[in-house]
């Protein structure tokens, strides 16, 4: 078994209280194997983890959703790459800034702002992107932005309509992807899903988007809100190793597939292909990836990793933030976790 050295670091992290439980595969075109251990919740009873968790996918949610809903748009011929935004969303101050800084991170936006908090609506969130200052010039720099991505969120309702319905029509019904959805509990999923942080203002957040912008966007955001699980995953990963098809439906054209795996960011602080980090050696995904791979976490202590080189992809779901999010562990374990997946693929390859 591919991921028997793997599962010990996961029982490690879990004896050692640095992840409550996890979810994880190992995947390839055709095949994979899934795993699940320790508990998806701690306060107020302990509940173990089951093989179909429902886990808060957090920032996972701008790669699995909106980068490729983007794509998908621009393959329909509503806008391109180089497309400002002002251009879609007239009321954005910032003629310079194009969808290709938004899905890169180089749009010059902040990485973050508290002041979002005295935004009581979607209006109000939009009216307060729209006049933000930039911090640098579009294109010179890579920095991590949410607001960038819940720019993106607007963009694809304003040629969709609603996200969580175009996300459900056209990747989540086509991928088979049954359990993955916004807005858990309208879905009846409440009961499988992970409890992530406890708060003294939210109680246990369980089934509800724990970013706190997404919370306020009614858990349907460009940046954050999606919960999956890692049998749906699976699928999404074989699309992408299966050049943007899924038993025989096409969600991303084979050309879109190849602009995945190229960074577009070289010569710049961070390698970002669109949406995903590209091949960097400074991300928590390990010492072993490949030269052609992508690469996106999210806060409350998801991954996915996609290796175009080995034609694999590895998922890890935790729920790292319960009870607290003062735990940076999740790093090292991430790192950990691929390594020992990757270095028992690549023996078990050397065999064949």
């Amino acid at each position: 078994m591919i991921m028997n050295n793997a599962e010990a670091v996961l029982q490690k992290a879990i004896s050692r209280q640095e992840i409550p439980g996890a979810c994880y595969a190992f995947v390839t075109e055709d095949h994979c194997e899934f795993g699940h251990a320790g508990y998806r919740q701690l306060i107020p009873q302990k509940l173990p983890v089951e093989a179909d968790t429902v886990y808060d996918m957090a920032s996972c949610t701008k790669v699995i959703a909106t980068a490729t809903m983007i794509l998908q748009l621009i393959e329909q011929g509503n806008f391109s790459l180089n497309t400002p935004l002002q251009k879609i969303l007239p009321d954005f101050r910032h003629p310079e800034v194009t969808i290709e800084h938004l899905l890169t991170h180089t749009s010059g936006l902040c990485s973050d702002d508290k002041a979002y908090r005295r935004c009581h609506s979607k209006q109000e969130m939009w009216d307060f992107i729209k006049q933000m200052p930039l911090e640098y010039v579009p294109g010179t720099q890579v920095l991590y932005s949410d607001f960038g991505y819940i720019a993106l969120g607007f963009v694809i309702e304003h040629f969709a309509g609603s996200l969580d319905a175009y996300a459900d029509k056209n990747i989540f019904d086509p991928l088979q992807m049954k359990d993955t959805c916004y807005q858990p509990k309208k879905h009846g999923l409440l009961d499988r899903c992970a409890a992530t942080e406890v708060t003294e203002a939210r109680g246990v957040i369980i089934g509800e988007c724990h970013d706190g912008k997404g919370y306020l966007l009614d858990g349907i955001s460009g940046n954050a809100g999606l919960f999956s699980t890692v049998f749906d995953l699976s699928h999404f990963v074989q699309m992408i190793l299966n050049d943007g098809t899924y038993q025989g439906k096409t969600v991303l054209k084979h050309d879109t597939v190849e602009l995945l795996k190229h960074s577009r960011t070289d010569g710049l602080n961070l390698k970002r292909t669109l949406g995903w980090f590209s091949n960097d050696p400074d991300q928590s995904d390990g010492h072993l990836i490949s030269s052609s791979c992508i690469y996106h976490t999210g806060f409350t202590g998801t991954s996915i990793y996609i290796d175009f080189i080995r034609h694999c992809g590895i998922i890890l779901l935790t729920n790292r933030v319960h009870p607290s999010r003062d735990n940076s562990s999740i790093v090292q374990i991430r790192k950990d976790f691929h390594d020992a997946v990757l270095k028992a693929f690549d023996e078990a390859s050397q065999k064949e």
